[in-house]
């Protein structure tokens, strides 16, 4: 048996710090290896693998957000942009293939959403259902008026 293997899916720069930070906490201690993922949900009318850099701009931001702060927490983080029609499919392949023990996620849902509801659909729903190993999904508290 090897190191356990935490992985994190990111989608927005709002959750990366917070989802970052919860799975460098998470494995303090432990000797886990960690990784972000972000997938690029590319229509169905651009090739899969289109030369255009701009595909993947914002994805590799986000991956050196994510790996700003693991640096905060000296922590080695792995990180992978993948290009998908589906992302939640590619985030449960991605944790097949790489073996993940533990899958962090975030979602915002909207004021008018119960978590139930929340829950019901989507790329959560998706992946709840599928992964291959435990799936932790952060709600940001609601935003006080």
């Amino acid at each position: 048996m090897g190191k356990p293997k935490v992985m994190v899916a990111i989608n927005n720069a709002a959750s990366i710090e917070s989802l970052v930070t919860l799975a460098c906490q998470l494995t303090l201690g432990m000797d886990a290896d960690l990784m972000v993922l972000h997938v690029v949900e590319v229509p169905m009318i651009t090739p899969l693998d289109a030369k255009e850099e701009s595909i993947d701009q914002r994805g590799k931001e986000l991956l050196a957000q994510a790996q700003r702060v693991a640096a905060n927490f000296k922590r080695p983080l792995a990180t992978e942009l993948m290009r998908a029609r589906e992302v939640g499919e590619a985030i449960v392949g991605a944790a097949k293939d790489r073996g993940a023990d533990i899958l962090i996620m975030g979602h915002h849902r909207p004021h008018h959403h119960s978590l139930g509801e929340t829950l019901r659909g989507g790329t959560v729903q998706y992946v709840a259902h599928h992964s291959p190993c435990r799936v932790i999904v952060q709600i940001p508290e609601p935003v006080k008026s």
